[in-house]
């Protein structure tokens, strides 16, 4: 059975590939792409209406990278059998497989949809005469458990790209005996997989705000949106190998507990 160092070593050497890097780029800059589209519409729009809308590119990111991770996760597969890599070939093995990916996000939107018109009926409630303060004060832990729930779905989407996304892929039949043995064992390989891509995130997160706050356009939507874009492109091809290191180390974390080896 391999090492812990071992298997993040492998994964590593394996998203640094650049045929890699430009095969899931393309994935990463669509969803830039509905990001800015989505804040473009929202220019302006009520405070509630984003609180609504803004998870929307969120969820359907993910529902794209599920699809991506199929692909990833069967070239890796190959890679790991030390086969010749036919991308082409593999990519059409794929292609069925990878609608359950897309299939992925549509829960998470329907469950964020209907957190946020509960939300918005309680606030309704709150502005009845007498009755709405009242309301607000008794029932208070609603709007806090609607909100926990909203802030958990991404982390629990996060979970399912790690772990589920290698199922899908391969059409395996989902064993959950491995979370209720090993469930500190499997956090720790999701910390793995998942503190680099949040750490990278976070960095040229800050680039972007920084650039934006000092040199964005903020007069013009259409000039902001194209200056996102610009800068949003750059952003996702360098987040591109933490997004793959992310796919293959939770390949390797199957293996590990599945295949031993």
């Amino acid at each position: 059975m391999m090492t812990l160092d071992e298997m993040a070593k492998r994964a590593l050497e394996a998203s640094l590939k650049k045929e890699k890097i430009f095969l899931a780029y393309p994935i990463l800059l669509l969803t830039t792409l509905i990001s800015v589209f989505v804040l473009a519409i929202l220019d302006n729009a009520h405070d509630w209406v984003v609180f609504g809308a803004i998870s929307v590119p969120v969820y359907l990111s993910i529902g794209l990278m599920g699809s991506l991770s199929v692909f990833i996760h069967r070239l890796y597969y190959h890679e790991l059998k030390g086969e010749t890599i036919d991308y082409k070939e593999i990519f059409k093995a794929s292609m069925n497989r990878m609608w359950n990916g897309v299939f992925l996000a549509l829960p998470l939107i329907l469950t964020h949809v209907i957190l946020w018109v509960l939300m918005g009926l309680f606030y309704l409630l709150q502005g009845v005469p007498y009755a709405g303060p009242i309301v607000a004060v008794l029932f208070s832990m609603l709007p806090f458990a609607f909100m926990m729930i909203m802030t958990i779905l991404p982390l629990f989407a996060f979970f399912i790209l790690f772990y589920g996304s290698t199922f899908f892929s391969f059409d395996l039949k989902v064993d959950l005996d491995c979370l209720k043995e090993n469930p500190l064992t499997i956090a720790k390989h999701f910390a793995i997989g998942t503190v680099p891509l949040l750490l990278g995130g976070v960095v040229l997160g800050v680039i972007y705000w920084a650039t934006m706050d000092l040199f964005g356009v903020t007069n013009n939507i259409v000039a902001l949106s194209l200056q996102r874009l610009f800068l949003l492109a750059p952003f996702s091809f360098y987040l591109t190998p933490f997004v793959l290191f992310f796919f293959h180390f939770g390949l390797e974390s199957y293996r590990h507990f599945y295949k031993k080896g």
